[in-house]
């Protein structure tokens, strides 16, 4: 059996195993499926990125269709051309490591959804392609990094007092955008790792082992905060004033802080139904995020890794976003007043071996026995139990020959005793 071509957040592979005639049959899977004349594409900074979008072009024009060429623009950018072109696509493989690259499809300011990536792997297999002439193949230019920049000041506005915010660009695409972005905001922008030539100076998640650096310079910097952008700049991390990475449930909680309807997902700490009225949670990814917030008419959601979703702008994650709403709420000194009171609790995640072709079954026996137990329950992803002390998730990895056990408790005493609990379901012990 072929390789599944989509995963959890597009085609991902390494760059070795990309090569001309896959990108190009991927294209013309795309336009086979994608019923609009135009079709905007932009990139990463990765060396590859300009060969890659390049050929899909090429297969894109095979097909019939016109190109709108976005250049050098990160991922919620490119998300953002979708809604006026119908269907955009970036290259990009977001904070995987720069020997790979990939693609994401955009379809009206929506990712695409499990149904659309079936029938372009359907036309990608089958190579049954459209094949139209067109008289132009020459992509038009257009310019959208300004026109997302544009947005941003229309909802969130100028800085209300000065704030000295340092960003890390990772040498991705956030390069292009956010210190200028911050700049016509007000703030004094400190800039670090804005080449884009390909090399990396970190890892591009922004996790605290990749950011230790930045860290260690914002506490010389003197600066009143600091972001992080991932490679596609979908995604932001929050350091504060005193060189410590901002734990990403507790940021999570202080976006959310007030709001009427969160939604959020199960994996996420209990610590945000504290700061805001209801609260709603969906299997792990952004896509289920974005499709709830759509859904359930909420206010905020996001996940514990930087991906939020702010649906008064639009209604996909954008780490651009992110960082003006978070310079703008540290201008108005709530941003910290609220971090103040975000409780934070006792958590551990457990990674379990378990082969690929047992995970079902092993699942299925958790939750039979999780049934008994008087805990709350909820199965949308994995299985969650949860009381008013603590709860804990037993979920299979998607990606990985792992179970995880992911806890949090009120109490350490009380922590220990339900990863004991999660173990004892796994028949772990």
């Amino acid at each position: 059996m072929a390789d599944r071509l989509f995963g959890t957040s597009g085609v991902r592979r390494k760059v070795k195993d990309i090569n001309g005639e896959f990108v190009t049959d991927l294209a013309m899977a795309l336009g086979t499926c994608s019923k609009d004349e135009v079709i905007a594409v932009g990139m990463d900074s990765r060396e590859s990125s300009p060969r890659l979008k390049d050929q899909l072009s090429v297969g894109l024009n095979a097909t019939g269709k016109k190109v709108v060429d976005l250049g050098l623009a990160p991922t919620p950018t490119v998300a953002m051309a979708s809604e006026e072109y119908g269907t955009s696509v970036v290259v990009t493989a977001s904070h995987n490591p720069p020997e790979y690259n990939g693609f994401k499809f955009w379809d009206r300011g929506r990712a695409y959804s499990p149904d659309q990536e079936r029938y372009v792997e359907e036309a990608f297999r089958s190579r049954e392609f459209r094949r139209v002439k067109i008289s132009e193949t020459k992509a038009e230019v257009v310019d959208y990094l300004r026109k997302h920049m544009n947005r941003i000041l229309r909802k969130v506005g100028s800085v209300s007092n000065e704030v000295r915010v340092m960003v890390d660009c990772a040498n991705g695409a956030g390069s292009v955008i956010t210190p200028s972005l911050l700049k016509e905001m007000g703030c004094e922008v400190k800039a670090l790792n804005t080449e884009t030539n390909g090399v990396f100076r970190h890892g591009l998640e922004p996790t605290e082992e990749n950011l230790k650096e930045t860290c260690r310079l914002v506490k010389e910097s003197y600066v009143d905060v600091a972001v992080a952008h991932d490679g596609d700049a979908d995604r932001t991390a929050a350091i504060d004033s005193e060189g410590r990475m901002v734990d990403w449930d507790s940021f999570l909680s202080v976006l959310a802080y007030g709001r009427n309807r969160v939604v959020t997902t199960v994996d996420a700490s209990m610590r945000v139904e504290e700061v805001c009225g209801e609260v709603i949670r969906t299997p792990v990814g952004d896509v289920s995020v974005a499709n709830a917030v759509e859904r359930e008419n909420a206010d905020f959601g996001g996940e514990p890794s930087g991906s939020f979703i702010f649906p008064e702008v639009h209604l996909f994650p954008d780490g651009v976003l992110t960082a003006a709403v978070t310079a703008k709420m540290v201008s108005e000194n709530r941003f910290y007043e609220i971090l103040d009171e975000v409780n934070e609790y006792p958590a551990l995640r457990v990674k379990i071996p378990c082969e690929e072709t047992e995970k079902t079954g092993i699942m299925a026996s958790v939750l039979k026995k999780a049934r008994r137990l008087d805990y709350e329950l909820n199965i949308i992803d994995g299985v969650r139990l949860s009381s008013e002390e603590g709860w804990f998730l037993i979920r299979p990895s998607g990606t990985e020959p792992f179970i995880r056990i992911t806890a949090e408790a009120t109490t350490k005493k009380k922590l220990k005793e339900i990863v004991k609990e999660g173990r004892e379901l796994l028949d772990i012990t």
